[in-house]
């Protein structure tokens, strides 16, 4: 059946119904964001502030997962955002927001002057690209780096941000998505006509990152014509029509770099569906395996639009890589699913084979993701996979056996994660942990702790006073407990305070001084042992107006909560601590006192050394050279102090106290008692 011919007037209703669909299609997805059925999130009370993804595990073996915190960037939730996960689903660390309100993307653990620090790209998140920069964080997350790519060109891309290895953490591997007028009437297939088209360039740099000199630069165009790519222009969602600069065509989409000892690069690029291998000398492309221009033969297996490429050894005539195999674009595909594969290339041969290959635990047999994606080998030869558009990932066993599956949301949330990664961790936030304590009828409490990043914390001590000053009593230990640890007693008390402890008994860092949260007699009804319920607006006749005559009870005024936040830095300086067990008092106003009288011994010793020192050079006549020069300074001094007296500025500025100056009556080796300089009367 011919496609029917439309009128100018009826192509721009059709133009106007699809951007309507498109409106309502972006709509339905802003609102599947804060589904709390399809992306469900936690509730802390100790931290409302953190919007947290529940993990839900469809598959768990704690006994054979490989130890480590799984480390993702979810984005298109509530909190978008890097986060730390333990193997259990627990909350670590929240970054959202920590630095910018902007996406991030693949968090990883990477060696930073010879420490461990995290790496991840920060920046706006565009279709299919991103603009921002790399952001290197240390164990008490702090960033203490951004990395920005250099040259003539745009800013860094999110798919790429990686410590270049071999370098020793001086160095930084990072894309860059650069458009560029291209004329693109010069191939038919490109479908473009009548004037100049726009393209994008893939463009990777290897960064220096105390300069932010570039070492290496790779272009695609110099080394790979648009023609042999397999993303043609207006074809997908992420291609571009390559109409204008608007609409650039993404016909390279670089998504991952390595580099190995000898200094070559390893790329991989989606809309080309090819790995290349490249001469870190001039770039030159050693081998490409997939793709239309291939020199290696793939011997048992297709791959499409692939991720996340990484050397595994190379020699000189085999190299083992792994990388994910997408095998869609959502809009054309080469495979029924997607897998994590571990290659064997012959160079010899000039052969590409198969050898270990991990799919996704569903039920159907496996999981097509038609974007993003990445796969991670772990130290046990096992590895970890990212799912990419869909917010899942898994760990497998070296035989493929899938020892942990997980959905951060449901697919129908449009909820992704470009990659996700597990390493080993250890950090210690700056910040204070945070306590929430209540009790519902003053006759049992209970306390909830977190401090969002920490990672050696182990139990909780609980301390109990009724005031906010002390003295302290030890009222229990609570072993920690996921992100935020619940800790409840029977006796009420109006301040408390949490202290982390870790594996040894050694303390941390203290929590705020909470004030116990006591529910008014208008709020007692809706609250449990836990807890209030959600409120409500107030409608019709319970609506109080604004111009109203209202009564607040005194108690009830914020003022009046007893809090002196302008102690808040100063610890628990002038408190006191005490064990109930009677075995143990933590007195903590010791240091100070201890310290003052330090202080004062020094200074009283200083001032003894400094008399009679004095003492002896006077007696032997040390200071008589210096009596002419202590004659004629006092004469000046006095002369100066007559003159500003007796003036009339003299007399505004200084008011109606004047110094007189006395007669001197200064002998040799003794003074009279009237022999002080000035004295101080009232005019």
């Amino acid at each position: 059946m011919p496609f029917p011919q439309l009128s100018p007037l009826s192509l721009r209703r059709w133009s106007w119904g699809l951007w309507l669909f498109g409106v309502l299609i972006l709509l339905k997805d802003a609102q599947a964001q804060l589904n709390n059925e399809t992306s469900p999130t936690s509730q802390f009370k100790s931290r409302p502030d953190l919007h947290a993804p529940i993990i839900d595990f469809t598959i768990l073996r704690p006994e054979l997962v490989t130890p480590g915190y799984i480390f993702l960037a979810p984005y298109r939730n509530l909190d978008p955002g890097p986060y730390i996960y333990d193997n259990y689903g627990n909350l670590v660390w929240s970054g959202a927001g920590s630095s910018g309100p902007k996406t991030a993307h693949a968090p990883r653990v990477c060696t930073y002057q010879g420490k461990d620090h995290i790496c991840y790209f920060q920046g706006e998140q565009h279709q299919g690209f991103a603009r921002g920069h790399g952001v290197i964080m240390d164990q008490n997350y702090r960033i203490v780096r951004t990395v920005e790519s250099s040259g003539a060109g745009a800013s860094s891309d999110m798919h790429e941000f990686k410590m270049t290895p071999f370098s020793n953490g001086t160095t930084v591997l990072m894309t860059v998505y650069q458009p560029r007028q291209y004329d693109l009437t010069t191939n038919p297939r490109f479908n473009v006509e009548r004037g100049m088209g726009w393209i994008v360039e893939g463009v990777f740099q290897e960064v220096e990152i105390e300069t932010g000199r570039v070492v290496f630069e790779w272009r695609s165009l110099d080394h790979v014509d648009p023609g042999l790519g397999w993303t043609m222009p207006g074809t997908t969602d992420t291609s571009g029509d390559g109409l204008t600069e608007q609409s650039p065509w993404d016909y390279f989409h670089i998504n991952s770099i390595d580099k190995n000892t000898e200094g070559d690069y390893l790329i991989s690029a989606r809309h080309v569906s090819a790995i290349y291998k490249l001469s870190g000398q001039d770039g030159s492309i050693v081998w490409q395996m997939g793709g239309n221009a291939p020199t290696l033969r793939t011997t048992n297996f297709v791959f499409s639009y692939q991720h996340h490429a990484r050397w595994v050894s190379e020699n000189s005539t085999h190299t083992v890589l792994t990388f994910f195999d997408n095998a869609s674009s959502t809009y054309n595909s080469t495979g029924e699913f997607s897998h994590g594969w571990m290659i064997l290339i012959d160079h010899i041969a000039e052969t590409a084979t198969m050898i270990k290959e991990w799919g996704a635990p569903e039920p159907e047999g496996g999981l097509l993701s038609g974007s993003q994606g990445n796969m991670q080998m772990l130290p046990n030869g096992g590895c970890h996979i990212g799912w990419g558009e869909h917010a899942y990932f898994s760990e497998h066993t070296a035989d493929g056996s899938a020892v942990m599956y997980a959905k951060l949301a449901e697919y129908a949330s449009s909820v992704m994660i470009y990659r996700s990664n597990k390493y080993n961790w250890t950090a210690q936030p700056l910040t204070k942990p945070a306590l929430w304590t209540y009790s519902r009828t003053g006759d049992k409490m209970a306390s909830f702790v977190s401090w969002n990043g920490a990672t050696e914390v182990r139990s909780w001590n609980f301390y109990t006073s009724e005031t906010a000053t002390g003295p302290w009593t030890f009222a229990g230990n609570a072993g920690k407990h996921g992100f935020e640890t619940e800790f409840h007693t029977p006796n009420v008390t109006r301040w408390s305070y949490a202290e982390a402890m870790d594996a040894s008994g050694r303390p941390l860092e203290t929590s705020v001084i909470a004030r116990t949260f006591l529910p008014s007699e208008s709020l007692v009804q809706h609250c449990n042992d836990r807890g209030c319920s959600r409120p409500e607006q107030s409608r019709g006749q319970d609506v109080t107006e604004y111009e109203q005559q209202v009564n607040v009870d005194q108690e009830f005024l914020s003022p009046n909560r007893g809090f002196n936040t302008s102690h808040y830095y100063e610890g628990f300086a002038n408190t006191t601590s005490t064990r109930s067990s009677g075995t143990h008092t933590e007195t903590h106003t010791r240091t100070t006192v201890s310290s003052a009288i330090v202080l004062v011994a020094v200074g009283v010793l200083a001032g003894i050394s400094t008399t009679v020192l004095g003492f002896f050079l006077w007696t032997r006549g040390a200071f008589n050279s210096l009596e002419p020069l202590a004659d004629s300074i006092s004469r000046r001094t006095g002369q100066l102090s007559d003159s500003v007296t007796k003036s009339a500025f003299g007399s505004k500025i200084l008011g109606k106290y004047t110094r007189v100056r006395e007669k001197d009556s200064f002998e040799s080796g003794s003074s009279s008692s009237a022999s002080s300089a000035y004295t101080y009367t009232h005019a």
